[in-house]
């Protein structure tokens, strides 16, 4: 079965699109929960992304990319 989790990057704005990646300095990343299916793999990143967007220590301006990672578990 699969399940997806959703990978958060916020980036600076002086940061192409193309090159907003997670190994890059200057982009915070972070995790959400497991989902089921990339449809709430996609609402969970808004989610988190959506309370990460007002928080004090972002400081200067940003932009959000959510990637939702499939990964194999097995039951």
């Amino acid at each position: 079965m699969f399940k997806y989790i959703p990978i958060i990057l916020i980036c600076h704005a002086n940061i192409p699109e193309t090159e907003c990646k997670p190994e890059r300095k200057g982009v915070t990343v972070t995790i959400g929960e497991h989902q089921n299916s990339p449809m709430s793999c996609l609402i969970e990143g808004q989610t988190r992304a959506a309370r990460l967007a007002f928080s004090p220590e972002l400081g200067q301006p940003a932009y959000v990319k959510i990637k939702c990672v499939p990964k194999m578990f097995l039951d």
